[in-house]
């Protein structure tokens, strides 16, 4: 088992939600070092122009992780010579209807999020690790939250998410112990993004009241050079949680 880092040129790293924000900026730069990103998510129209714009070879790959057979099916859909993923970053995630009481939210919402950020993670997790520990090599990211390890009120149903991914990140880690394969959990504060936009169904004017609240906000290049410095580091270092904050 080598021990140099795993973020080199020639590896192979996929990342879902990687239409926008933290994802978009996770792949521009990990394609900056040469990695061959395999880009995931829903809008597809929005990867392709993505990939065209990358420096090294990238790929496309249409996936909603909510739905369990695509999670389940992804090496099976990628071409022979982009299975071997050594980097997997796990950044899909929503908060669909969110900042509210929860007894003003619809139940489809609650089971989206948990869908999405909690079971699709998980399922995602899932069809690539396997195949890292039988190679004694590999690297899983998974953007988590502040709000892993904090609650707050009016946020229950992503603050559950987050407790959720923060709990199965640790525990997963544990189980690995001495494969090869390493977990970190990223866990940034906000981020301005379009995520808010998203949580209220493309209200980007609620949006930027929203981020206009705060005295400051991370951008996703800050959450993207987090997420390389833990994969930079060399195979027997393992950053296992990396907290994030506006200063």
């Amino acid at each position: 088992m080598t021990d140099k880092a795993i973020l080199s040129a020639g590896a192979v790293a996929l990342v879902t939600g990687a239409s926008a924000g933290i994802g978009r900026a996770v792949a521009v730069a990990l394609s900056a070092r040469g990695v061959r990103v395999i880009c995931a998510a829903r809008r597809l129209d929005r990867l392709e122009t993505l990939v065209s714009e990358l420096p090294h070879p990238a790929l496309a790959l249409e996936l909603d992780i909510a739905d369990g057979a695509a999670a389940d099916s992804i090496l099976a859909r990628l071409p022979e010579d982009w299975r071997q993923i050594d980097i997997l970053i796990n950044n899909a995630g929503h908060d669909l209807g969110g900042r509210q009481p929860y007894h003003e939210r619809a139940a489809d919402d609650v089971a989206a999020v948990i869908q999405t950020n909690v079971t699709g993670m998980m399922r995602t997790t899932l069809a690539v690790m396997p195949q890292m520990r039988e190679r004694g090599r590999g690297h899983i990211v998974t953007i988590g939250s502040v709000n892993g390890v904090e609650w707050v009120a009016n946020h229950s149903v992503y603050v559950a998410s987050k407790f959720a991914v923060h709990g199965f990140t640790n525990s997963l880690r544990l189980e690995l112990r001495g494969t090869g394969v390493r977990l970190t959990e990223v866990m940034p504060g906000l981020v301005r993004s379009e995520f808010a936009a998203a949580r209220w169904g493309g209200d980007e004017a609620r949006a930027e009241k929203f981020y206009d609240r705060f005295d400051s906000a991370l951008s996703p290049e800050d959450v993207a050079d987090a997420v390389l410095y833990t994969l930079d580091t060399p195979a027997h270092v393992n950053i296992c949680d990396l907290v994030l904050r506006p200063a």
